[in-house]
């Protein structure tokens, strides 16, 4: 059985939402995950743009918080 490669549980097939190489990620995760390391647009949000394509997002507030998070550990 594959483990979460963010939270190392064991996941079945049916709950997978992510495969990429060896990496696999269950539907927990996968938010958080997409928001840190597949979504190209959070860069430019770090930058100070906002993207027209964030508004319609389904996982924008998972990606405000992280950005919340990474701002105030910059300043």
């Amino acid at each position: 059985m594959p483990r979460c490669a963010v939270c190392g549980r064991d996941v079945n097939a049916a709950r997978i939402a992510y495969i990429r190489g060896g990496i696999f990620v269950c539907d927990d995760c996968f938010p958080q995950y997409y928001v840190k390391e597949i979504c190209r647009l959070v860069q430019r949000r770090l930058k100070g743009e906002n993207p027209i394509a964030c508004i319609y997002c389904k996982y924008r507030k998972i990606c405000d918080e992280h950005i919340s998070r990474t701002l105030k550990s910059l300043a």
